[in-house]
């Protein structure tokens, strides 16, 4: 990592800005959410051993290839806000292209415009042009800050935010380029009943079956999920191929969570999509409060365990088709087969999240099945080389979107 970088001595009651070097600091970096959203009863606490090891790049090899810059401000040696500076492991030598991640801030613009002066000033250093987020620290994992749906928790793997975040970043120089949906559907809804039954007809005629991924060959349907994943989503917006190391490590924790909520459509034997489904853990994890532990007794473990049972919603958190067969009906096949599984398990809710505001196709088929939308995420990007506002590609591609969403309403 990176010497310790700190801002000329701030004066009285400014911020000071620290890059991340220390154990002690990161403790800090880690545990600063924990203090803000005390007052937000939707927030669900992450386990702070798993944010722990999750920002260990010996365990996480998205970040072993990345460089990554993690910065901490202070007011009165008390944390008050943190970003990380991404650097993929595609960047920036071919794309000149980074993200921010991992933003928490309390409601301070001078706090929030020191994090981005010091996080922007390191990856312009690193020859990064444009930077995108927030990300956490890449699309394949949380994305998006809240812009609409504050009045429920977040449902597992969607980030959760205070209602001023936006505004830190549009003070900041950052453009919305993106918005990405979560759409809510309910198993006992007659429209999507009928999809359903019509996704069953189609399997039967069109020789579409539906199984879990086999574990006990973990190795071979791991790669066969990546290959179907990186076939049916290399086309959408932002994505950037794994590793095989990057969706081993995405694997072994689905597999953790669910182990049957790996699906595979096959085409008379011939895998041609997949899904993944998981429960809402959210609805468990809030009671362990962040741990598992309480002064050497497992009070945490204890409360997940009885938080099982109130779980009683699921997200479809990734569905894919390969193109050629999509006309087919296997993504109806797919989508029959999750509202099955939701009413199997006692569901009453089956959470998509997260759908490019501009899928056309996809947000046509969900609205088809009854579902509404019931969060918004939005990505911000901004210009590194110019500090002010510029006629830079971001700028563009946001006045193109506000202009379609106008025509659209």
């Amino acid at each position: 990592m990176s010497r310790l970088m700190r801002t000329p001595r701030p004066p009285q009651g400014a911020a000071d800005i620290v890059m991340v070097r220390s154990r002690a600091e990161m403790d800090d970096f880690i545990r600063l959410p924990y203090q803000l959203y005390q007052a937000h009863p939707h927030w669900v606490a992450p386990l702070e051993v798993e944010r722990r090891q999750f920002l260990d790049p010996r365990r996480n090899p998205y970040l072993r290839r990345s460089d990554v810059g993690y910065f901490l401000a202070r007011r009165d040696r008390a944390p008050v806000g943190r970003v990380a500076a991404i650097i993929g492991p595609d960047g920036p030598g071919r794309q000149r292209r980074g993200c921010v991640g991992f933003f928490e801030c309390t409601e301070d613009p001078a706090v929030a415009r020191a994090l981005w002066e010091q996080a922007l000033a390191w990856l312009r250093e690193r020859d990064v042009r444009t930077v995108t987020g927030p990300m956490n620290p890449n699309m394949h994992h949380e994305c998006g800050l809240l812009v609409d749906g504050f009045d429920d928790a977040p449902r597992i793997g969607m980030p959760y935010n205070p209602l001023y975040y936006p505004g830190l970043f549009t003070a900041g120089g950052f453009t919305p380029v993106k918005d990405l949906l979560s759409w809510r559907l309910s198993p006992a809804n007659p429209k999507l009943r009928k999809w359903a039954g019509y996704g069953d007809m189609l399997q039967r005629k069109r020789g579409l079956t539906v199984r879990a991924a086999n574990w006990r060959h973990f190795r071979s349907e791991s790669d066969l999920v990546r290959e179907l994943y990186h076939a049916s989503w290399q086309d959408n917006w932002g994505f950037t191929p794994t590793t095989d190391a990057e969706f081993t490590y995405l694997a072994r924790q689905i597999r953790l969570l669910a182990p049957s909520g790996v699906r595979i459509v096959e085409h008379e034997g011939t895998p041609v999509g997949f899904s993944i489904i998981l429960p809402d853990f959210n609805q468990a994890l809030a009671c362990a409060r962040g741990r598992l532990t309480r002064h050497g007794w497992p009070v945490g473990v204890w409360r997940v365990w009885q938080g099982r049972r109130a779980i009683t919603r699921g997200r479809v958190m990734a569905l894919g088709v390969r193109e050629g067969s999509r006309s087919q009906g296997a993504t109806f096949a797919l989508v029959a087969d999750a509202m099955a599984g939701a009413v199997t398990r006692g569901w009453d809710e089956l959470d998509v999240s997260w759908v490019l505001e501009d899928n056309q196709a996809a947000n046509k088929l969900l609205a088809a099945f009854g579902a509404t939308v019931h969060k918004r995420h939005r990505l911000y990007a901004r210009c590194v080389q110019h500090r002010d506002p510029c006629s830079c590609p971001i700028a563009l591609t946001h006045t193109a979107q506000e202009a379609a969403r106008a025509a659209h309403a």
